[in-house]
């Protein structure tokens, strides 16, 4: 059984890795070596490049001699995959995506693992006593192990390119006592070479390379001072300052390239261990002038190249110092400062046969400059020259050699006879001739006019030479031509510049390019020209001035266009690097840096545009050289609508392109609250932990038990009295506190004028309590479980469901008691109990009190359902997508289906709005006719009005749902919103003030602040609305005063009910007296039918038969 599950495991991985064996943790193909390779020479040489392999290909010929794996994705190579090759001797595997090293058979010769992802490479050299090269470039090694490394003798040459190691060391590279050529290049992180670094093989070290090493600040002197062999030296491309002398004093060093570096110091002591050397590069090493006698000591053999610097001389006994002479033939000055050239400064380079003089500010070349000279080639191009009218030599003709002028852009307008003397029969002038080529022969010189566009070729055999014109503005090609090679240098087309190895276009913008051969010069951005100006170049490759347009409209015209078209103008954005800068929208936009980004307190929404490219697409604006992502140049895709949020502050838009909500605010408009927080008219307040919520409720619970009681006590207290019960007074005042409420709730959860204080929403829980919002009540315990989250559609089924539920459950009730006295007097023989009257009339009490309580939230949930409650907001700014939203709850789509069905449902609950308050006033007038006593449920109703305004209470029901009808469906944005709920509020403040209904002074008044209250946050709410910008101070004042007026109402209807309660409570008589209560209604559940009669009737005060309607 065992066997079979291990087969099984097998043969699942086999099939997991595609037919691939799994070995040492690596993938090893089952495909055959000489199926997807080409296996030559009898599989002698087996070439796996450019095959797209994975894994290594099995059962490799093991006669194979070369193997090439290079420019695969090979990610892993088992550690002994290769050691049955025992005939191997060169292996590529470069190029792929290798992370370990692996073990090579002892006969590898060759070995390359350029470009992969390898860390430590000690395996590679455990078996390496054949082993002549090792090509390790561009691996992530930060460190080589010596303890792990055996000695490979014969590994005369190694590759570290791009290597990350920081520091070398005696012991870093002792396991290669033979090297001999070494290129340590473009090594990011090596910033330290100890003095005795290269002493393990230093006597064998031929080539050494360091360019491009630029944390490298410094090489000690003694490092190759026993490198005896060493005759090739680049530190090009360093951070190197200063150099030691000792450095060069090895006998055979015959090339040193100090290119792009940063030394300043040259002196007499620089090369005085150097007795000769053959070629020598200082481009572009930022050298203002070169000390006279720097070559005193050493004679310059075939090179010596100074291009690039900022020299505005040429000291004329630079080259006639040295007693020995110069044996110099090849020597650049090209691209420096150079206004004049003194006459005897050649005369001593007798050798010399190319001079390279071009790109610099001469205007005359002096008479006999070259005398003395065997020059061939002069490139004076790209000078100021006006004429050329003397000879260069002072020697009589037939002893000149100069074959070649290179003389083209200069305007030179005087060629003169004497200055062709001295050009050898056959020979050759180039120059600018308005772009024509015009040719002439004068004593057998051949004079060639050429176009400002003419591109020169330039043919040489140095090496030197050749890496000198490819940073110059030319693109070198090697060539060969029968048994001999050399480089062919081309110059770069107008409209292009050079960099090292090729040409690149002029890019977009403020620039363009109409000369020939130019290059990037140290401290410029380009090789290109600048247009003027407030103009540009809308393509790559601008050739002309004329290639510069003016900038579009939005763009700063007076500064350079740089790499777009003009910078945007202040409160200006654009779409397009190279297009218009379009005004700022009024609202919401922040244009900051050409971009459109949104503001703090506005929301917009990236459903329908690419927000990862309009990122990108902003970031890139930002990169102001020409490293810019041409891919992110432009977005071509409708922006966002920028909307205003409906509470300013939680739209925070901390991340200004994509927007963002303060901490627990979510969704559209930041309108919802997030997971952990739960909504409290219409702002998110977090989730108290459960013991703090379930001690709230017990409070709660307690504070309502307590004024139970009290009100108990009170009315037992009054028993027999005549005049207005406790009961009748709580009713009355809670009505109106409540009614008041019941407005302000809705009102406070619409309205955006103001972001509630702190202060304010720490008692925004309790205001929803005292309203009575049932749903509003369970969105608390939400945060513990999570089922009962609560929207507008479980809003409205709970709210048209609380009447029925409540009608049912009385009904049952009263049915229940029904039945029970009913059968209580069958079986024993008595008549029905008559205090199943009373009781019913409490039940029935509790019903109408009920419906009464919870009608305006009721209605409100099924006005948040109809149409009118649906907004469409425009998603993008050409408003070509919309989103229809409910404005009660912008989560909820008002296109869907299930919406559609609800919007229905509460169209058809409509009757409910209509039926409550017209089945109260139909009672109520019947009642009101005196023909008949107007039962005890229905009292609370008109109990507290004066005789004539029974009808009172259904006015203020009106009131109620019209004013919250108004803010549900329409919303506090809305112009008629405010207009008419204003309206309303003072008409009904006006009646109420003008007929006085209510018998109570202390209630008229309590009523009439409720609806001064009312008016007074409307009122606030409806003027201009303080935002972010504004003071604090003013906000906070806002605040205080809408918190005021709002817990006013409160504190009148509370005051004296609590000061009494007080006050009994410091007598203690309270207690007592409520036992004995306890005591007394026990024994008068048992008392007679009469006694409980009077009980009954004592419920709401004294009772009596006058009719509601009584003359005035």
């Amino acid at each position: 059984m065992d066997r079979l599950i291990l087969f099984l495991v097998i043969l699942g991985s086999y099939l997991h890795n595609g037919g691939s064996v799994i070995t040492d943790e690596c993938i090893v193909s089952d495909l055959e070596a000489c199926d997807v390779c080409s296996c030559l020479n009898g599989g002698k040489e087996v070439g796996c490049e450019n095959v797209n392999l994975t894994a290594l290909p099995a059962n490799i010929p093991k006669q194979v001699v070369i193997l090439n794996l290079k420019n695969n994705r090979v990610a892993c190579v088992p550690r002994d995959y290769f050691m049955n090759l025992s005939k191997l001797q060169k292996l590529d595997i470069s190029n792929n995506n290798l992370t370990a090293s692996f073990l090579l058979p002892k006969n590898v010769k060759e070995f390359i693992a350029s470009n992969n992802m390898i860390e430590h490479v000690e395996d590679f050299f455990k078996f390496c006593d054949n082993m002549t090269s090792a090509d390790l470039g561009a691996n992530p090694v930060r460190s080589i192990s010596t303890k792990e490394l055996e000695i490979c003798p014969n590994v005369n040459e190694l590759s570290l390119e791009g290597l990350l190691l920081e520091k070398l060391n005696r012991d870093t590279l002792v396991a290669f006592p033979g090297l001999n050529r070494l290129r340590m290049v473009r090594m990011p992180a090596l910033s330290e070479i100890d003095a005795d670094a290269f002493t393990p093989f230093c006597e064998n070290l031929r080539r050494l390379w360091l360019y491009g090493c630029k944390e490298l600040t410094n090489l000690p002197g003694p490092l190759l001072k026993n490198c005896s062999n060493l005759s090739v030296l680049d530190i090009s491309e360093t951070s190197i300052m200063s150099l030691d002398p000792e450095l060069f004093a090895s006998p055979l060093l015959g090339a040193i390239s100090l290119n792009w570096d940063h030394i300043s110091d040259l002196s007499k002591e620089t090369f005085s261990f150097l007795g000769s050397i053959k070629s020598l590069e200082m481009s572009t090493m930022g050298l203002v002038n070169i000390p006279s006698d720097i070559f005193v000591n050493t004679s310059l053999g075939y090179l010596l190249d100074l291009a690039g610097n900022n020299l505005e001389t040429i000291p004329p006994d630079l080259f006639s110092s040295n007693p020995s002479g110069h044996d110099l033939q090849l020597l650049v000055l090209s691209g420096n400062r150079l206004t004049a050239i003194s006459p005897g400064t050649f005369r001593k380079l007798y050798l010399l046969k190319e001079l390279y003089l071009d790109g610099n500010t001469i205007s005359q070349l002096p008479q006999g400059m070259l005398t003395g000279t065997e020059l061939q080639s002069l490139y004076i191009f790209h000078n100021n020259i006006d004429r050329l009218s003397d000879s260069l030599f002072d020697q009589p003709p037939e002893n000149n050699t100069l074959t070649t002028i290179f003389a083209q852009s200069n305007p030179i307008s005087e060629l003169s006879t004497t200055f062709l003397s001295g050009i050898v029969d056959g020979g050759n002038v180039v120059k600018s001739c308005d772009n024509v080529t015009v040719r002439q022969s004068v004593q057998k010189v051949s004079v060639e006019c050429v176009p400002e566009d003419f591109l020169m070729e330039i043919n040489t055999t140095s090496v030197g030479l050749r890496d000198s014109l490819s940073m110059r503005g030319l693109v070198c090609h090697y060539k060969k031509e029968s048994f001999f090679g050399y480089s062919s240098c081309m110059a770069c087309s107008v409209g292009t510049y050079g960099v090292p190895g090729y040409c690149v276009k002029c890019p977009k913008g403020g620039f363009y390019q109409d000369e020939v051969g130019q290059y990037s010069r140290q401290g410029y951005e380009n090789g290109c020209k600048h247009c003027n100006a407030g103009n540009y170049v809308p393509f790559e490759g601008g050739s002309s001035p004329l290639d510069c347009k003016v900038c579009p409209d939005g763009t700063d015209r007076e500064r350079n266009a740089s790499y777009r078209a003009c910078f945007c103008v202040d409160n200006y954005f654009r779409r397009d690097r190279f297009n218009s800068c379009e005004l700022c929208p009024p609202i919401g936009a922040n244009c900051s840096g050409e971009a459109l980004r949104i503001r703090r307190g506005y929301y917009w929404n990236w459903a329908f545009s690419d927000i990862d490219r309009y990122r990108n697409f902003v970031e890139n604006l930002a990169t102001r050289n020409d490293s810019y992502d041409r891919s992110a140049s432009s977005f071509g895709q409708p922006l966002p609508w920028i909307h205003t949020c409906p509470e300013p502050l939680t739209c925070e838009n901390n991340d200004d392109i994509l927007g963002s909500c303060k901490e627990g605010y979510t969704g559209w408009m930041c309108a919802s609250c997030d997971d952990g927080f739960f909504a409290i008219l219409g702002f998110c307040r977090q989730c108290p932990d459960v013991l703090v919520f379930v001690v709230e409720i017990a409070v709660i619970l307690l504070i309502v038990l307590f004024l139970m009681i009290y009100v108990v006590f009170v009315h037992r207290r009054q028993s027999g009295q005549s005049g207005r019960s406790i009961v009748d007074v709580a009713l009355a005042r809670g009505k109106i506190v409540l009614g008041f409420y019941q407005v302000m709730g809705e009102f406070w959860g619409s309205i955006s004028a103001i972001y509630w204080q702190e202060v304010f929403q720490n008692v925004a829980y309790l205001i929803n309590i005292i309203q009575l919002d049932i749903s509003a009540v369970l969105v608390k315990p939400s945060c513990f479980f999570p089922f009962l989250g609560f929207n507008p559609y479980v809003e409205f089924i709970i709210g048209v469901a609380t009447p029925p539920t409540i009608i049912i459950a009385c009904g049952l009730c009263l049915l229940v008691i029904e039945m029970k006295a009913t059968l209580k007097s069958y079986y024993r023989r008595t008549p029905i109990d008559p205090a199943r009257k009373c009781l019913a009339n409490k039940i029935l009490t509790l019903m109408s009190l009920g419906l009464f309580v919870t009608y305006p939230s009721t209605c409100n949930v099924i006005f948040a359902l109809f149409k009118p409650a649906c907004v469409v907001f425009p998603i993008d700014e050409n408003k070509a997508k919309n989103v229809t939203l409910l404005r009660p709850d912008y989560s909820i789509n008002c296109s869907t289906a299930t919406h559609l069905s609800f919007e229905t449902a509460a169209y058809a609950c409509s009757f409910y709005v209509l039926a409550f308050p017209g089945i109260l006033l139909c009672l109520l007038l019947k009642f009101s006719r005196g023909t008949a006593e107007c039962p005890v449920w229905l009292r609370f109703l008109s109990e507290n009005y004066r005789p004539g305004f029974w009808f009172w209470e259904i006015i203020e029901l009106v009131r109620k749902v019209s004013q919250t009808l108004i803010i549900v469906v329409y919303g506090w944005d809305s112009t008629l919103s405010v207009i008419v709920t204003l309206a309303i509020a003072v008409i009904f403040l006006m009646l109420h003030a003008s007929f006085t209904p209510m018998k109570d002074r202390f209630e008229h008044y309590l009523q009439l602040a409720s609806l001064w209250a009312i008016f007074l946050n409307m009122l606030v709410a409806a003027v201009p609305a303080t935002n972010d910008e504004d003071p604090t101070d003013v906000t906070n004042v806002i605040g205080v005063l809408l918190v005021f007026l709002n817990l006013v109402v409160l504190g009148i209807a509370l005051g004296k009910p609590l000061m009494l309660m007080v006050k009994a409570l410091v007598s203690i008589k309270i207690l007592k007296e409520a036992t004995s209560l306890i005591r007394r209604r026990w024994l008068e559940h048992r008392s007679s039918e009469l006694q409980i009669n009077v009980e009954c009737s004592d419920v709401y005060g004294p009772s009596t038969s006058t009719p509601l309607l009584n003359a005035q």
